[in-house]
């Protein structure tokens, strides 16, 4: 089991504890024990004034009816005082739960239970990166360390309080565990926790490694190409064919056709002979094992953010939408805000354990973000001697380097070379794999690009908080009164290598796994900023970053280390914007609720096709007439997303299970999962099918005949779910595909759930599940939409959506306020105050 999962079992073992003493909590305890029933009462929220020490004038809270609290205050440090008062009020237990996650120390409370997940966090880096980028924001940027600080502060005065008043959350009595003084440590660390979980590099070129060293070049290629099939420059994040503010792989003298053509997998791209990685495959493994096993991570990856020019829209003002996809839970990871101080006007959303608004907007501008999945890490194959702690580096024998800590007064020790930590080790190899990540050598100064945005007044101003923005790297999507556009925001590492025909150019990333025993792959530098991929008021009306390619073939600093998700999901968003003018407010809502696969466009009609000159049963046959007059959206009362989706999945395993079986993969099947892997949630699998379908239906991948095997996997599917479910008319899709919402701070019997669910994980409205080769129904939704909003700093219209509400007491009318209205893709307006239920007058004690 990796040690990323056990951040994961940490969590719902506190759920298991949580729901066995429950019922006994409820029998055994009164209003006069463990204040259970003060802290029902609190689920009611009042009108209330309430003294703090620390506050240094009043501040009002206004608790609106959608769950959105306004605090207004009359200094920035009391405005961030009181956002961590609220947020610990709402979310104490959440809050310290991701602290201590990222501080390395859930062991403080739970002992060892939760000892692996600690390990995992001080291998990786989470405690020893934040306090390096602590003391360096202290140092350099003492304003922003003071907003941490009051933050901090606000969230220590209601623990202070609640103590006082035994109104702590029960789960605190239940687990005889109390809650720890917040400090700004824990708002990095938690930050360092979001950034790793959409860091890609080290495990992709891992699982790369593995496949390439079984499968080879050419079949690898097929599976995984360097840019997905139905690439383009239009589809690409930034259209065009690369070039960005006049540089382009031309301007090395390096031809993009020639640059393209070259296998990446070679030793001019990595260091590395075919007979050394074939060699680490057992180190390769074993590094996939303790960090990138899991086939649904706890923070995943996916997003969509598109914005429309005024030239493009019905109002003549730039329009933003986006709707970043993370993991569901019950209470969601944002808290919905607005902060208002002199000079100080944002709304959005909280990402809890962080001040401010990392989503949102202010009056006069709006920003959004989605994961470009490009190489920010790297995994470095070492030549090691742990007998002596020694490793070799440019043909000298170096010291590893030594960082120590202790947990549950144990002491324990990792081991660093020039590249980073050592994560696993072979002594009979005499190797072992580190990891190189741009968190643990460069400050995390997004708090800072975060603080900047929340003061936005115009364009330039957004331009200029991306230039801060570190890690994770993301598509910053912005818009102002009169302008808009995206660019991918971040540190993206370079490495230079020199092509085969000598001339020498900087990339992004790897294929494999890089060879750390020599300086020459070790990074340079990274990506200019003026040079990162961008689209500024984009001349054709529209500009959208779904998780596609960034940028195409002609892009100066070529992203051999591109991770994309298949382009579905891209597809569908932009043959809707590029038909599309005169956009409207409610057309950008209806395209974030759009339900349309691209790739059941595709893939149904070669199904369809196969299947109606056949010999056929009457429910198979009656199965063929609903897919030939679907429309390829996934409505909860349609039968043709399952019987499309079950053909599918029997596709997928009858053509990859004859090949993981020839070559010796299948023994590492569960490690082949996510965006590189055959298994998982947004797969390049799928497009892999619909491309060679349509473009080699004879291929060696369907042994030969397309239709054979769609004639096979239709049947299975039709026989399965006639087994599972009898007459086709119970095969609606809400049957099937359900959603289902962790709680994972309270009852497991509290779990929102299951219900219907529309989408797919190809859909704009995405709702993902997790496919591993086995048939299963229902297939269980923990993926989507974590928020919506759309945003028009010119109009002032601004409307969002979350599936939750702003507390985490179960009890509470706050737990789900607006999951219904995320649901059915219904908004609220997202900034003025309506239909207040509760005002709190936060004044200085003794005021």
């Amino acid at each position: 089991m990796s040690k990323k999962s056990y951040i994961l079992i940490a969590i719902f073992l506190v759920i298991l504890i949580f729901a066995s003493y429950i019922g006994q909590m409820f029998y055994l305890f009164g209003p006069s024990k463990l204040s259970i029933w003060p802290y029902s009462y609190t689920s009611k929220l009042k009108n209330q004034t309430i003294y703090l020490q620390g506050l240094k004038s009043p501040v009002k809270i206004i608790i609106d009816n959608t769950g959105v609290a306004h605090i207004i205050a009359n200094n920035t440090y009391d405005a961030f005082f009181a956002e961590g008062y609220y947020t610990a009020y709402m979310r104490l237990f959440q809050l310290e739960l991701f602290g201590l996650t990222g501080a390395g120390n859930l062991s403080s409370w739970f002992g060892n239970v939760t000892l692996n997940t600690d390990l995992y966090a001080h291998y990786v880096g989470f405690p020893q990166n934040a306090n390096f980028s602590l003391e360096y924001i202290k140092q350099n940027y003492p304003v922003i360390y003071s907003y941490l600080q009051a933050y901090s502060n606000g969230i220590n005065a209601y623990i202070a309080r609640a103590e006082s008043l035994h109104e702590l959350p029960p789960i605190f009595y239940l687990l005889g565990i109390k809650p720890y003084n917040f400090t700004p440590f824990y708002s990095i660390a938690w930050g360092e926790v979001m950034s790793w979980g959409l860091a890609k590099g080290f495990c992709d070129e891992l699982r790369l490694s593995l496949i390439y060293t079984h499968l080879g070049y050419n079949i690898t290629q097929e599976f995984f190409p360097y840019y997905p099939y139905y690439t383009n420059g239009s589809i690409t994040a930034m259209p065009g064919n690369g070039t960005v503010n006049g540089l382009n792989l031309q301007s090395f003298n390096i031809s993009p056709s020639y640059f393209w053509s070259l296998n990446f997998y070679d030793s001019f791209a990595n260091g590395l002979s075919n007979e050394t990685l074939h060699k680490a495959i057992p180190l390769i493994v074993s590094s996939l094992n303790e960090v990138c096993s899991d086939p649904l991570s706890f923070i995943d990856l996916g997003s969509n953010e598109w914005e429309v020019t005024g030239n493009y829209s019905n109002t003549g003002f730039p329009i933003m939408a986006n709707d970043p996809h993370l993991t569901l839970y019950d209470p969601s990871l944002w808290l919905p805000i607005q902060i208002v101080s002199p000079g100080l006007n944002v709304t959005g959303y909280e990402l809890v354990g962080e001040p401010g608004v990392l989503i949102g907007h202010t009056e006069y501008t709006a920003w959004g973000l989605t994961t470009p999945l490009g190489a920010s890490s790297n995994a470095y194959l070492e030549i090691v001697n742990m007998d002596n702690k020694s490793y070799l580096y440019d043909g000298n024998w170096l010291p590893l380097r030594q960082y120590n800590f202790t947990i549950l007064n144990k002491k324990y020790t990792i081991y660093y070379t020039n590249n980073g930590p050592l994560i696993s080790y072979n002594k009979s190899l005499n190797m072992g794999i580190s990891l190189y990540w741009v968190n643990q050598y460069y400050p995390f100064l997004t708090i800072v690009s975060e603080f900047l945005l929340d003061n936005s007044t115009n364009f330039a101003q957004l331009l200029n908080a991306a230039k801060y923005w570190v890690e994770p790297t993301q598509n910053l999507a912005m818009v102002s009164k009169n302008e808009t556009g995206f660019i991918t925001a971040g540190l993206y590492p370079l490495i230079r290598i020199t092509l085969p025909n000598n001339k020498s150019i900087e990339v992004v990333g790897s294929r494999t796994i890089l060879n750390g025993s020599i300086q020459n792959y070790e990074p340079v530098g990274y990506i200019p900023f003026n040079y990162l991929p961008q689209s500024i008021n984009p001349s054709r009306g529209f500009a959208f970053a779904p998780n596609q390619p960034t940028a195409y073939l002609d892009y100066p600093y070529p992203f051999i280390g591109g991770y994309w998700v298949s382009n579905g999901r891209a597809l569908t968003i932009y043959r809707y914007l590029n038909s599309h003018k005169n956009i409207t407010i409610q057309e950008m809502e209806s395209l974030q609720s759009n339900v349309t696969d691209s790739w059941a466009s595709i893939i149904t009609p070669i199904m369809v096709s196969c299947l109606e000159n056949q010999s056929l049963s009457n429910i198979s046959e009656k199965g063929v007439s609903i897919l030939s007059t679907w429309n390829y959206t996934f409505y909860q009362n349609e039968v043709a997303p399952t019987i499309y989706t079950y053909t599918l999945f029997n596709i997928i395993n009858n053509v990859i299970n004859p090949i993981l079986n020839q070559y010796g993969l299948n023994q590492y099947k569960n490690l082949l999962t996510g965006t590189v892997g055959f298994y998982g949630t947004d797969t390049l699998i799928t497009s892999d099918i619909a491309y060679f379908a349509t473009h080699n239906p004879s291929s060696p991948l369907f042994n030969g005949s397309v239709c054979k095997i769609v004639n096979t996997s239709y049947n299975q599917a039709i026989n399965y779910l006639y087994e599972k479910l009898g007459n086709i008319s119970n095969w609606e899709w809400g049957k099937t595909h359900v959603l289902e919402l962790v709680n994972p701070a309270g009852i497991s019997s509290l779990n929102y759930g299951p219900v219907p669910i529309w989408g797919d994980g190809f859909t704009p409205s995405a709702a993902y599940f997790v496919f591993n080769g086995t048939l299963y129904i229902p297939l269980i939704v923990s993926e989507g939409p974590s928020l919506r909003i759309v945003s028009s700093p010119g109009t002032n219209q601004f409307y969002s959506v979350f599936p939750g509400g702003p507390g985490e007491n179960p009890a509470s009318p706050w737990f789900e306020t607006q999951l219904n209205s995320w649901l059915n893709f219904k908004y609220y307006p997202f900034s003025p105050i309506v239909n207040i239920n509760a005002t709190w007058y936060l004044l200085p004690k003794g005021g």
